[in-house]
């Protein structure tokens, strides 16, 4: 019976049935690894004491601070061999701490995210790629952000319109609109009494 229903869950494409199956599964930490999902030969490798685990345990403002201290610990051959995976680790943490999301931990799963959340990533994603000519559409990505995140965010959806993409926002935030290249207000009301343009132009 449990063959049949993993069997099932894996091979199903349909969300409804995943849902119903899901209702018999439960999350248990595994006895021999103890929840860090890796082999005992990738947990005996440190680097200033601590093995992979331990590092994304920390929060990316944390893991931002110990991969910069790094530089002082490594001596001049490691250093070398380390620089590029270096900046690339360090330039991929600071587009995820200017959509404010220093707080989150390395090994946080994504299904424990919250929108807002999961639209920042894609969003910080979408900058570290530097792609260009596309068009991004977030729905107020400025929820449950604390005000200085709130300029990071700003800052970082300009930087995508600056690499030269197309960003369109849906926000009710008065921060995001006074910097907004163009507004469109959509009303008079929500549902079927809206979706009609009441006005357009700049913030002023």
């Amino acid at each position: 019976m449990v063959n049949n229903l993993e069997r099932r869950f894996l091979e199903t494409d349909s969300d409804w049935k995943r849902e119903e199956i899901s209702q018999y599964q439960s999350d248990t930490k595994c006895e021999r690894c103890n929840g860090h999902r890796l082999k005992d030969e990738a947990l005996c490798v440190k680097i200033n004491d601590h093995n992979i685990s331990e590092v994304t345990e920390k929060s990316i403002f944390d893991a931002k601070e110990w991969f910069r201290s790094l530089e002082t610990k490594l001596d001049k051959r490691q250093l070398k061999i380390a620089q590029h995976i270096l900046k690339e680790i360090n330039e991929r943490l600071n587009f995820l701490l200017n959509v404010g999301l220093d707080y989150l931990t390395l090994s946080r799963e994504s299904g424990t995210l919250s929108g807002g959340e999961a639209q920042r990533i894609r969003l910080a994603s979408q900058i570290g790629s530097g792609l260009t000519g596309a068009l991004y559409v977030l729905d107020e990505p400025s929820i449950g952000l604390h005000q200085k995140d709130n300029v990071k965010l700003i800052n970082a959806l300009k930087r995508l319109r600056d690499l030269g993409n197309t960003v369109i926002v849906v926000e009710h935030d008065t921060e995001t609109m006074e910097n907004a290249d163009h507004i469109i207000d959509l009303g008079p009301e929500a549902g079927n009494k809206g979706g009609e343009v009441i006005a357009q132009g700049s913030y002023s």
